[in-house]
């Protein structure tokens, strides 16, 4: 990496106004230093280029950081965040990037060639379980084994949205993610119904696990590093409402605890894992049934997601959510059953809007007519 014109005594007097402007920041940013776990993408590039993947500027091995090309540092100074190849890694083990041949955003993951993740995911994408609509397995585009290391690979998926990371309008919004969640539930603990001598427990069926496909939501796409920007920088943001381009695809995303049970009886765990650390189980000791903490995790992801609105309209979505959060194993409902309760839900509740409480009356005449449409 070259610097354009700037020497150290100037990047270090310019660095000092900045921390007057932003506190927070690091040095090595300023300095248009990389950090050790961006270093291994880095390194990777040339590799995942002839795969036909392209990673951000900030990554590329001869990369100037931008704000290093101006005729006056002055920008980065007031805030060196205005510049896209300024933001990092969110996460070391994943990595956005291009798909050369048609443009598209993917997510690149390190996984352990030894761990069952892999073998997980090729078997719930394959093309015969896909066939099956209820399938919410993430895609699996690509299997990259790493050049000299037999110990990792990365899996590559397309770039998703947080299921939640924009607001809910419709009870039917709400209502088509988790009827999605639960059959891909059901689809898992049922043995993908023509092989139900295979049984997968997520063991993390939780908040960040789920993720949705916002291609349709928000056509111009989103930045990975910051989700509510198109292009990382401007906070303009335009999105259309779930309703308005359903159906929406939701799916689960990470299954590196999750597990395949090779036979369907008296299946038994004694891990406490994954984000949800009050599932019941986990405080008693002793084994207990994975695929009824998965139901647990799901309906506490439920519930925390319908208290952040305004309970009318939702009481029967609140009602299978603190079924699914029995303290007794055996009490809540298999997903096949959450299934049914949500089948006998009058489908024209579904078109009633949902507000939260923050939302004041005019915001929501501004959204309901389509002239507004906050991104939180």
């Amino acid at each position: 990496m070259s610097r354009v014109q700037w020497s150290t005594e100037q990047l270090e007097e310019a660095f000092k106004l900045a921390m007057l402007e932003q506190p927070y920041m690091e040095r090595d940013l300023f300095f248009g230093e990389r950090y050790v776990d961006e270093k291994f993408w880095v390194r990777l590039q040339p590799f995942l280029l002839q795969c036909g993947y392209k990673l951000r500027p900030r990554y590329q091995p001869d990369w100037t950081p931008s704000w290093f090309k101006l005729s006056s540092l002055e920008p980065a100074i007031d805030n060196v965040y205005d510049f896209e190849d300024a933001l990092p890694l969110a996460r070391s083990k994943l990595m956005d990037a291009t798909r050369q041949h048609d443009g598209a955003k993917v997510v690149m993951k390190i996984v352990d060639t030894s761990a069952e993740e892999i073998q997980i995911i090729q078997y719930l994408t394959s093309p015969e379980l896909l066939r099956d609509p209820r399938n919410r397995t993430v895609p699996l585009l690509d299997v990259l084994h790493l050049p000299d290391n037999d110990s990792q690979a990365l899996i590559v998926m397309p770039q998703l949205l947080q299921f939640d990371r924009l607001p809910f309008r419709r009870v039917g919004e709400i209502f088509e993610a988790i009827y999605q969640y639960l059959q891909a539930s059901a689809l898992l603990m049922n043995g993908l119904e023509f092989m139900h001598e295979h049984h997968i427990s997520h063991r993390d069926a939780s908040y960040f696990n789920l993720m949705m496909d916002a291609s349709k939501i928000v056509p111009r796409g989103f930045h990975y590093f910051h989700e509510t920007t198109h292009d990382g920088l401007n906070r303009e943001f335009e999105w259309l409402q779930r309703w308005s381009v359903r159906p929406v695809q939701y799916y689960f995303i990470d299954f590196d605890i999750s597990h395949r049970y090779l036979t369907s009886s008296d299946v038994k765990e004694m891990s406490r894992l994954g984000q949800d650390k009050s599932v019941p189980e986990y405080l008693r000791p002793g084994p207990y049934d994975p695929f009824k903490a998965d139901v647990y995790q799901l309906g506490n992801t439920l519930l925390k997601l319908i208290k952040q609105y305004n309970p009318k309209w939702l009481e029967s979505l609140l009602a299978l959510g603190e079924a699914m959060t029995s303290s007794i194993p055996e009490d809540r409902p298999s997903p096949a059953a959450a299934l049914q309760s949500l089948d006998k839900i009058d489908r024209k509740l579904l078109e009633h809007r949902i507000w939260k409480p923050t939302e004041s009356w005019r915001d929501r005449l501004l959204i309901r007519f389509n002239r507004k449409n906050p991104k939180f």
